[in-house]
């Protein structure tokens, strides 16, 4: 039998919700998307003794990145919540006060929506200029 077949059979024999079961390991139809798990796995074992332990890289509390998440978090609590982020509002900036006289009277029904209706049909009042061509014929 060729390894293919035999890793194929494998793969068909591999029931994991029992063999998960016996040693306190989870198992998801949904997490099912990679290679099979192997419930005797140096790894499996070691997860299975300590299921409150994070896995993966430690954070180091001294970086600069976590010193600056600090900072932020921080900010965040003196703020109440929230950090305001980019360029701060000029409130009495041409483009604000333009906009907050906008927003009175949109609130106040009147503004006018659309682009202005115009008076009507345009009067033709380009200059008629009549070419009068002189020569042999």
């Amino acid at each position: 039998m060729s390894i293919k077949n035999q890793y194929n059979m494998n793969n068909v024999q591999f029931k994991p919700e029992g063999q998960l079961n016996e040693i306190n390991v989870q198992f998801s139809h949904k997490a099912q998307l990679g290679r099979p798990v192997n419930p005797n796995s140096a790894r499996q074992k070691r997860l299975a003794t300590a299921p409150g332990k994070k896995t993966g890289r430690p954070v180091n509390p001294s970086s600069v990145r976590q010193q600056r998440l600090a900072e932020l978090e921080a900010k965040r609590i003196a703020n109440g919540g929230t950090i305001k982020r980019g360029r701060p509002v000029n409130a009495t900036s041409e483009r604000q006060l333009r906009l907050a006289d906008l927003a009175a009277r949109r609130a106040a029904g009147t503004l006018k929506r659309g682009r202005p209706a115009g008076s009507g049909k345009k009067a033709n009042t380009a200059k008629k200029v009549e070419v009068v061509v002189v020569g042999t014929v």
